[in-house]
């Protein structure tokens, strides 16, 4: 990751909450379909070095998308869980 890379984040309200204030400038309240286009776009980017997303989202995602973002070395996706827990 280089330093211009950022970190974006795409989950629940509450986790983006959280993660803005914890100083990360993009984050993007999405889930399902809407959740899915939006990380499509995401590893397209070529100044996108981490995407945060919550577990739920990464369940739901489609088989296909799953296996394109198993295959990526940039962006790193990391999955948290939502305020439900693991």
């Amino acid at each position: 990751m280089e330093a211009k890379d950022s970190i974006v984040v795409v989950a629940d309200s509450p986790t983006c909450t959280g993660f803005r204030l914890a100083g990360v400038q993009k984050a993007f309240f999405g889930l399902g379909k809407e959740a899915e286009t939006k990380i499509n776009e995401l590893i397209a980017l070529p100044d996108v070095g981490i995407i945060v997303v919550n577990e739920n989202i990464i369940d739901s995602l489609d088989w296909r998308l799953k296996k394109k973002i198993e295959r990526l070395a940039k962006p790193v996706i990391i999955a948290v869980p939502d305020k439900g827990g693991p």
